[in-house]
């Protein structure tokens, strides 16, 4: 005898199918897996900062539960965020341990436990016990505070650039610019044609000099400097020798520098032949006689 199902009840098995598969696989997408015994935390924080409801839950990067669920207490609003946490049934959280909860870059957050490896293994937390909460600023919130400390400097920067700009000296010293510019340029054109024109004639120049050198060393060359040394050396020996005699007193020269009677005899001398000279001339008749008739005048 065959059992035949009404379309009723295929009906509703085929319902009940769909919503198993539905919630399984809901789950799986999730990342929970509802075969897994779990235990159940909780965490009470001022803000959550984008946390939503199967968000990881990470120890050290890995994956150890899910958020499972954010509560808002509206009678009491100071009371804070509880959020609850579904974690593996094997994970011991150590009495003093931290759930800590920072903002990612694209404004998500994200939850990680840091265990307090300080304290017994035994002292552990109970299922259904709250974790200490931290809040970290994310590295969207570190660049905010990064930009707020830096704009008032880039707006003082930008003020100080349009002052500098718009003042007259700067147009001033932008013109002197181009002047000076102008300058270098048609010196630049100067010193070009100099190049082109002056500078081959003090070249030819400086070759003729170079050559005329060359002729004046070539003609100093031949020059017998020893000889000439030689010559030198001997004029001064000489010299050398009739100092020595004059020294000694040998000649008439040695004689009048160095005996002194001699130069009195020599100055005596000289001044009676002075006299002599002075009276020939006051009296030429006394020492020459003549007469016209042959007869002498004489007193």
């Amino acid at each position: 005898m065959k059992i035949r199902f009404g379309k009723e009840f295929q009906i509703g098995t085929l319902v009940i199918a769909t919503i198993a598969i539905l919630y399984f696989g809901i789950n799986y997408l999730k990342g929970i897996n509802i075969f897994n015994p779990t235990n159940y935390y909780h965490v009470k924080f001022d803000r959550v900062d984008g946390l939503s409801p199967s968000n990881p839950v990470l120890i050290k990067g890995y994956k150890i539960g899910f958020v499972k669920s954010i509560n808002y207490n509206y009678d009491d609003p100071s009371d804070g965020i509880i959020v609850t946490l579904e974690v593996d049934d094997q994970l011991r959280i150590p009495v003093g341990s931290k759930a800590v909860l920072r903002k990612e870059l694209f404004g998500s957050s994200s939850l990680m436990l840091e265990l307090n490896s300080e304290v017994h293994r035994d002292s552990v937390l109970k299922k259904g016990d709250f974790i200490s909460a931290k809040i970290e600023e994310g590295v969207m919130d570190q660049m905010t505070a990064k930009v707020e400390h830096i704009v008032p400097k880039v707006d003082s920067l930008l003020t100080s650039l349009q002052s500098l700009v718009s003042n007259k000296s700067i147009e001033k010293s932008l013109q002197s610019v181009e002047q000076l510019t102008a300058n270098l340029e048609s010196t630049s054109l100067d010193l070009s044609r100099m190049m082109k024109k002056d500078i081959p004639d003090i070249l030819g120049n400086v070759n003729t000099l170079t050559a005329d050198f060359s002729k004046v060393s070539g003609n100093l060359s031949q020059i017998d400097f020893n000889a000439t040394v030689q010559k030198l050396d001997q004029m001064l020996a000489d010299l050398q020798m009739i100092s020595d005699k004059i020294n000694e007193g040998e000649g008439s020269l040695g004689l009048l520098i160095n005996d002194k009677s001699f130069y009195n005899n020599l100055n005596a001398t000289m001044e009676s032949a002075n006299k002599l000279l002075i009276d020939l001339k006051a009296n030429p008749k006394r020492y020459v006689q003549f007469s016209v008739f042959g007869k002498s005048d004489k007193k």
